[in-house]
């Protein structure tokens, strides 16, 4: 008994004529497109959908809140309101806020609801660390990252707001920075240390983290 050879059969794709294969190629490529845009989409109205319930009776575009009923504890509208907020970190991750600085407007804002006096409401924001890059010149910012600061209208809206916004000195110096290179308005400190130490003997309290 004889056998014959085996017939080898070409590759799939040399079987699909070129055009189909074109068209197939290009339905690929299209619905990958289509993927990508539907998930920048979905991002975007992620991002910039906030709550319609929220109110920004001080500072506007971060630290919304919500109104409470009338029976609520409210902060004293006659006792002075003082505290301070570390800010460590340059990311933004209250989208493009920082969470620290979203949570100094929202304090500002949730006192300002609370129809307490802006003149009884004293807050400090301690910039140090990698928490400097924010406090940089919108000059010095875009030269080191390429791009505008995306906190600078948050900044100016607490600078206008009394918040005394101070810098570490040494955390400055250490990304070889000095004076000319912060922000307008706020005030160099020899340390965030020292710093410190001297608005809690002034009677200043540190404000918690917020859970993300």
């Amino acid at each position: 008994m004889s056998y014959s050879k085996a017939t080898t059969l070409p590759p799939e794709d040399e079987l699909t004529p070129a055009p189909a294969r074109r068209a197939l190629a290009w339905s690929i490529v299209a619905l990958a497109l289509l993927i990508a845009c539907a998930t920048a989409v979905a991002l975007a109205t992620r991002s910039t959908h906030a709550d319609p319930r929220l109110t920004y009776p001080r500072i506007h575009g971060a630290g919304g809140v919500l109104p409470v009923g009338p029976n609520a504890l409210m902060p004293s509208a006659t006792a002075d309101h003082r505290m301070y907020i570390d800010i460590d970190s340059d990311g933004p991750t209250k989208g493009e806020i920082n969470t620290r600085l979203h949570t100094a407007a929202k304090l500002l804002n949730l006192y300002a609801l609370a129809g307490v006096p802006n003149d009884k409401v004293h807050m400090v924001v301690l910039f140090y660390g990698k928490g400097v890059d924010l406090a940089l010149s919108d000059a010095a910012y875009e030269k080191k990252f390429g791009h505008p600061n995306p906190n600078a209208s948050v900044i100016r809206q607490l600078h206008q707001a009394n918040v005394n916004l101070v810098v570490c000195g040494q955390a400055l110096g250490h990304q070889n920075f000095v004076a000319s290179n912060i922000r307008p308005g706020m005030t160099l400190a020899l340390s965030a240390l020292t710093a410190r130490e001297e608005l809690q003997a002034a009677g200043y309290g540190p404000v918690p983290k917020e859970p993300e």
